[in-house]
């Protein structure tokens, strides 16, 4: 008897599975957008290139942590180029990408079914306590947000590539040198996406941000500087203040030592690591002392390559003033991201 009960019960489910109403189903092509874009007239003339533009997209809840976005008309998913701009970590804006110095790549990327993002991130304020890591782990959601809204921007998450300048080279530096930043089990569905990218391209780029132990001890070794040195150059609350602190005591601690090696690029290079594309021009070779060559000196990028190639990352690499190597073979950054994009 119980044989048969349970015969007659698979009998009874399998009909009321199958005369279930399908229709209530809602198709995956149906949901509701992640967010709702609102297209506006292009910042720069596109020069025939049909293209919509975007701007303003919040990716977190501070006035920040927005972008905009130039997308291709494509019938496909399309690859995708990030630019982070730079300003010290304290200054700069997205729209730099627009001045006569990159809206002709702009448009060149776009002729080659290529979408460019241009992000904003919270900057680093006198007597800062959380540092520079903000404005990198800022940068880091700008890059996990765009994957997550994909579909929404018709873009391949998987062919995204990252340009930056100056600090915003930096931060595209840091970002391809960490291992994946992604946290599969975070609540928040943004963070489960992941941060590697296809290819970096850095202009006038810093080879880490651990000033103390790289610039002195790496880049600028053979001119004998000291931290003293940088500090008078750049202000004391802007050094202490890139690491939260606001004073030598609270610098010198084991706390802010293990804050410059989450902050050293070079150390973190690894075999896995994107190709990157890197042009350090600008400066002299032998004058490291002002600002703008302590930033963005040639010796930046040689540490860069010196590093890169003993972790087996492969790297096109300009540097000198005057051009002191390059292996680029007349490859500009442009041809560089499309190429990767298209890997």
């Amino acid at each position: 008897m119980n044989k048969l009960l349970a015969f007659y019960l698979l009998v009874f489910m399998t009909i009321v599975s199958c005369s279930k109403d399908d229709s209530v189903v809602e198709p995956i092509d149906s949901l509701e957008p992640l967010v709702e874009l609102q297209f506006t007239n292009s910042p720069i003339e596109l020069q025939g290139i049909q293209a919509m533009f975007a701007s303003n997209i919040p990716y977190d809840e501070y006035d920040k942590t927005k972008f905009d976005v130039f997308l291709p008309s494509s019938t496909t998913p399309t690859g995708l180029v990030i630019f982070i701009h730079g300003g010290g970590f304290t200054g700069g804006d997205k729209t730099f990408i627009y001045n006569d110095n990159y809206k002709n790549e702009i448009v060149e990327l776009l002729s080659n079914d290529i979408a460019v993002a241009t992000i904003n991130y919270r900057l680093i304020s006198t007597n800062d306590n959380e540092g520079v890591l903000k404005s990198l782990h800022d940068s880091k959601r700008a890059l996990q947000y765009i994957r997550y809204i994909h579909n929404e921007l018709n873009i391949n998450k998987e062919k995204i590539c990252l340009f930056g300048s100056s600090a915003g080279a930096s931060t595209a530096l840091w970002l391809a040198t960490n291992d994946d930043l992604k946290h599969i089990n975070s609540s928040d569905a943004v963070f489960q996406e992941s941060t590697r990218v296809k290819g970096i391209a850095l202009n006038a780029t810093q080879s880490s941000l651990d000033i103390e132990t790289r610039w002195l001890g790496d880049v600028f070794i053979e001119f004998g500087n000291t931290l003293d040195d940088i500090i008078q150059e750049f202000g004391t609350g802007t050094v202490y203040s890139f690491y939260g602190v606001s004073n030598h005591a609270e610098y010198e601690t084991t706390e802010i030592e293990t804050y410059r090696q989450e902050v050293d690029m070079l150390s973190l290079l690894s075999a896995d690591d994107p190709e990157m594309w890197v042009k350090n021009t600008g400066g002299h070779n032998n004058e490291p002392m002002t600002t703008s060559s302590f930033n963005h000196h040639p010796f930046h990028a040689r540490e860069i390559k010196e590093f890169a190639d003993a972790a087996g990352v492969p790297n096109i690499t300009i540097y000198g003033n005057p051009i002191l190597y390059d292996n680029s073979n007349n490859e500009n950054f442009v041809q560089f991201l499309t190429r990767k994009i298209n890997e």
